[in-house]
């Protein structure tokens, strides 16, 4: 999801963009719609045929409600609420051409959160809040159509928990998800759980994995106190853990071998930070401080500081080893203006415009590549 500027600062940042922190977007794109049987899902893919796009999909050319914007081995995926100040916010996934950025298949859900997407095992993986029926599901779809394949209840969080469609890992062969106060281990063909770990008092959780599976990280809060873990990809026994300190479970930016880029909201402030993954200890000189919404992303190799209201000194890319910064990021207005992913030398960003936000296009820092 969109990060929050931080005037809009709060322990859960998806609830405060349903809240109205977001603005309402002149038109959002829209499909045929398609009927469609699986679960709480109303589907709108289109045939993926590019002659049947016309120039209206293109993605540069429409006004979104808190955007964002994925990179996946299966292509380039947008998410976004239908509209602004609507709690629980009705959500759109959809396959982008990221040449021309025309939508080539869509699918719109029923109320609730979704997550980013991750690309595994041949499928497309997202979760799904369904604020209506007080679960959480994981859903499997079609990378090209956006078709629902299959579905799994994965858990139901307490009524005083802020979970809200957490995001998915791979690892170890099997897709992990926080199943709201569980870890669940899913069978990619089957989309059956193979092993449910309680994790008793977690308010929050996150999860992450490498980009090979061989390493696992969880994150846990309750109260202003938690810890992020490293797990056995496989049996999910911790480890290596270490405490922080935070309004909700720690977020993560990018998981290799040897290390992890942390996030961290501590309420109106939070930081960035690298933590060693053999012990989860953090690396010195690597913490960055900022606002709540101050993020790091390992995208095409590169780390990716961002933090709206952060000026030049929040707003660069570095390396990921080490933190070093490499260059500014060259976007027109560094205080409103916020990068959304990165790709082969490509820098997406949305901008305020009308009563939405547009998505634009720059070329990325010779430095940063």
């Amino acid at each position: 999801m969109r990060t929050l500027p931080a005037a809009c600062a709060a322990a859960v940042a998806v609830l405060a963009l349903a809240a109205g922190c977001a603005r309402e977007p002149g038109a959002a794109p829209s499909a045929p719609a398609v009927s469609h049987q699986a679960g709480r899902v109303e589907a709108t893919a289109r045939s993926g045929n590019p002659a049947a796009v016309t120039a209206r999909d293109g993605i540069f050319g429409q006004l979104y409600v808190n955007p964002s914007l994925t990179f996946t081995g299966a292509g380039l995926y947008l998410t976004f609420q239908r509209s602004a100040g609507q709690y629980p916010p009705r959500m759109t996934l959809a396959r982008v051409d990221p040449a021309t950025g025309a939508v080539e298949a869509s699918n719109t859900f029923s109320p609730g959160v979704v997550s980013a997407p991750l690309y595994a095992a041949g499928w497309l993986w997202v979760t799904d809040d369904a604020v209506s029926a007080g679960d959480v599901l994981l859903l499997r779809l079609d990378p090209r159509t956006l078709m629902v394949t299959g579905e799994l209840d994965a858990g139901r969080p307490s009524p005083d928990s802020p979970e809200l469609g957490g995001p998915v890992a791979y690892a170890g062969g099997s897709v992990w998800v926080d199943g709201a106060g569980q870890l669940v281990r899913v069978a990619p063909a089957t989309v059956t759980a193979q092993l449910t770990i309680p994790m008793p008092g977690a308010y929050s959780a996150s999860i992450a994995a490498s980009a090979d599976g061989s390493t696992l990280i969880v994150s846990e809060a309750n109260a202003g106190t938690g810890s992020i873990q490293r797990r056995d990809p496989v049996t999910g026994a911790v480890l290596a853990s270490y405490p922080v300190a935070g309004v909700v479970a720690a977020m993560f930016g990018g998981v290799t071998g040897e290390g992890v880029w942390v996030r961290v909201p501590t309420g109106m402030l939070g930081y960035v930070e690298r933590f060693q993954t053999a012990t989860m200890t953090p690396q010195a000189g690597t913490r960055v401080e900022g606002s709540n919404g101050i993020s790091a992303d390992v995208w095409d190799g590169v780390l990716w500081v961002r933090n709206e209201v952060g000026g030049a000194r929040l707003n660069y890319c570095a390396s990921p080893a080490t933190g070093r910064r490499l260059a500014t990021l060259p976007l027109p207005d560094l205080d409103e203006d916020y990068l959304l992913t990165v790709h082969a030398g490509i820098m997406y960003y949305s901008v305020a415009a009308g009563d939405g936000f547009a998505i634009r296009t720059v070329p990325a820092p010779a430095a940063c590549e």
